[in-house]
């Protein structure tokens, strides 16, 4: 519905530009204050050609334009030609829509077939806080994309050929494993032990090297004992990752490119290009291009590096849809000499979403600080910190629904805190940010979703809504919100700014609670059907925005 406007007042707009003679596309925004729901800066782009004064310009663009459909006025204001929505036309019809769609509302039919890679972490040991903004960040992203309509396949890259995975292996023959503890936890105490030994004796890489050079040629044996390893570990990691709502559609292991000489076939390719250099190692020389650090594909011993069967998995997966993928800040360098290389190939050359580094205030947390902070113990201690706020506010619920509330309140917090900052933009975790109940995060989104359940209950039958003879401001803001969803959907999924959802149920659930506060509902009178019917379109909202984000909409809190 709020499409239909926008709609209409480029229309009005390029209607007048036409009979100008103006060929010219315009910007629109949303102005702040008293200036309209739709503003144009066009005036200014027209200035200089037409040698006026924005002031003018915009003017006589404005009253040149007669209001039709969903546009009830239009005027200039410094410079700006400004559209006004006809709410009390635009707000029966959106509730409508609304309420038919349900859980369906916002959803778009975009089509088309993305192969997400996130998290993809080195199965060594328990996800880190790092770890965790890459899979937050890409689980959201999917569930947007798909809401908007794509076909999407999120994948885990397993990194089975590494070096890490090898001194796992070489540290489980060497000291067993504590079967007793979370299993990516037990992995990672073998891995920093094995990595001690290996430090005190230098000698004993060379039974590393071997290892890696063993499970690269394949024997039955050393594949098992690989696998198994890896396996192992991943158990832990995935159930981390569910605790977050957090799942991959299929796990993609490293080896399979060597196995089925797909990274031998990417090797015959670049050493026929002039940028593939061969000395005591194979190499592309990929200065032409700006990029200064040579990418090495084969290391002395003649094995593979993890960016050369990186290369052959993107040419699989962007064989099968668009690929994106979600890297961290550190691995700039190679994303940009895989882009190259695959360029180099003809090769199809993904999107990256790169993100900056998490870190906690220091002190926030007491286990390991400093050093190593595990996902795991990221949400334990917020689901304890929300239990705690929860026993303070509902003393009188029993110990099932508290721990329960609980729970989807700390991982809610630990998904939203991470996800409503821009992935390139740095993020420190406050733990009072992230369990605000008041004004900010995701407690405060649940709080508003579970009041409009409330309020609902409370009503009972359901009335036929009539629009009342006027509305106030806080009425028009939560109609504008509640239009602008499907919007937001597909601006977050195209642009690939999942953040840009958190913002929005943020400020939805800003507005409800400032309606709820000034605008009576159950005790209104002529109001009471609209003002009902506005509160389930703003539960439904909130209801998908929240799904969209990961986090359990709960009725009650």
């Amino acid at each position: 519905m709020y499409r239909r406007f926008l709609e209409e007042a480029r229309n009005l707009l390029q209607e007048v530009l036409a009979r100008r003679g103006l060929e010219i596309t315009a910007t629109f925004e949303e102005p702040t204050g008293d200036f309209g729901d739709l503003s144009t800066p066009i005036a200014f782009e027209l200035a200089r050609p037409l040698k006026k004064a924005p002031k003018t310009i915009a003017e006589e663009l404005a009253s040149e334009m007669k209001p039709r459909g969903y546009v009830r006025e239009v005027r200039a204001e410094k410079g700006y030609v400004n559209f006004y929505l006809d709410y009390m036309a635009f707000a029966i019809p959106l509730l409508r829509e609304i309420k038919a769609r349900g859980g369906d509302y916002g959803r778009g039919g975009a089509g088309g077939t993305i192969v997400l890679e996130h998290t993809s972490a080195n199965p060594d040991g328990p996800l880190h806080i790092g770890h965790g903004r890459n899979a937050i960040i890409g689980d959201t992203l999917a569930r947007v994309m798909r809401f908007a309509g794509h076909e999407v396949e999120a994948q885990y890259y397993v990194n089975d050929m590494g070096r890490q995975l090898a001194i796992v292996v070489w540290g489980l023959r060497r000291l067993g494993l504590e079967r007793d503890k979370k299993e990516d936890h037990a992995t990672a105490q073998v891995y920093i032990e094995a990595n001690r030994l290996l430090e005190e004796d230098k000698s004993l890489e060379e039974e590393v090297a071997r290892l890696m050079r063993e499970y690269e040629a394949g024997g039955e044996g050393i594949k098992k004992e690989f696998e198994e390893a890896a396996r192992y570990c991943l158990q832990g990691m995935v159930a981390t990752l569910e605790r977050l709502g957090i799942r991959h559609d299929l796990q993609v292991w490293e080896s399979t490119f060597v196995r089925n000489s797909s990274v031998e076939k990417v090797l015959e390719r670049l050493k026929a290009t002039k940028y593939a250099k061969e000395g005591e190692v194979l190499y592309l020389d990929l200065k032409d291009f700006g990029i200064e650090k040579e990418l090495i594909l084969t290391r002395k011993d003649g094995t593979y590096l993890y960016t050369t069967r990186d290369i052959a998995y993107h040419i699989w997966k962007s064989s099968q849809g668009r690929v994106v993928d979600v890297w961290g800040a550190d691995h700039k360098l190679v994303a940009e000499q895989l882009r190259t290389t695959l360029r180099i190939l003809g090769e199809t050359v993904p999107e990256f979403i790169i993100y900056e580094f998490i870190t906690l205030p220091e002190g926030s947390m007491s286990t390991r600080r400093g050093i190593f902070v595990s996902l795991d113990e990221l949400v334990g201690e917020s689901v304890e910190r929300a239990l705690s706020e929860v026993r303070k506010r509902r003393p009188e619920a029993d110990e099932a629904f508290q721990r329960h509330v609980a729970e989807k309140v700390g991982t809610g917090a630990v998904r939203y805190n991470i996800i409503r900052v821009a992935p390139e933009k740095g993020l420190t975790f406050r733990w009072e940010e992230a369990l605000d109940f008041e004004r900010q995060g995701a407690p405060f989104i649940q709080y508003a979703y579970a009041r409009a359940c409330r309020i609902l209950e409370k009503a009972g039958k359901e009335e036929s809504p009539q629009a009342p003879p006027s509305l106030s401001k806080d009425e028009e803001r939560l109609l504008r919100l509640l239009g602008k969803f499907p919007l937001v959907v597909v601006e977050a999924a195209e642009a690939r700014k999942p953040y840009l959802v958190a913002a929005y149920a943020q400020e939805l659930a800003m507005a409800f609670h400032r309606f709820y506060m000034y605008e009576p509902v159950l005790k209104a009178t002529r109001e009471r059907a609209f003002r009902l019917e506005l509160v389930l379109a703003t539960k439904i909202a909130l209801h998908n925005a929240l799904l969209l984000l990961g986090i359990e909409p709960l009725e009650a809190m």
